[in-house]
């Protein structure tokens, strides 16, 4: 007998030793931005953190749950309390660019995925799929939010 029957199946472990051929998958730093852009806020915080939990960096990985958190929080908050008339255009431009210079800055290059036998691209119709899941997630938070601000009282409702 070979293989024990009752053992526990073996899987791929980040930042274990990868069998011959396979690969971790990444989001480019044009993929993460792009998921921001179709995610809203959600899709923002999702795409840096899948990334840092691609790479094994547990602390960044945290940071970006908990910036994350704090920056759904504000936006969850801070949408609803905006004026009607108030641009939405530099607001979106703005987590978007976040998102492609952390992408950039703490993660790997598109060439540097590419060039690497280690890792490897998601994707862009995951991106999509993914970033559309976000989008509804961003809908739901900043409407929820706006529904519990007016049902006590901080925002009128016409």
């Amino acid at each position: 007998m070979s293989e024990n029957p009752y053992a526990a199946p073996k899987a791929a472990v980040v930042g274990a030793q990868l069998a011959h051929g396979e690969t971790i998958e990444l989001y480019s730093p044009t993929q993460v931005a792009a998921g921001a852009f179709l995610g809203g806020p959600v899709g923002l915080v999702y795409f840096l953190w899948a990334n840092f939990r691609a790479l094994g960096q547990a602390e960044r990985e945290r940071i970006t749950l908990y910036c994350g958190a704090v920056f759904l929080l504000a936006a969850a908050i801070g949408i609803p309390l905006l004026p009607e008339k108030f641009p939405s255009a530099p607001i979106n431009l703005l987590y978007i660019v976040v998102a492609r210079l952390v992408a950039d800055r703490f993660q790997m290059s598109k060439q540097a995925i590419r060039d690497s036998d280690r890792y490897g691209f998601h994707s862009n119709w995951r991106v999509v799929g993914l970033g559309l899941l976000c989008i509804l997630a961003s809908f739901l938070l900043v409407v929820g939010s706006a529904l519990g601000i007016a049902y006590f009282g901080l925002l009128s409702v016409d």
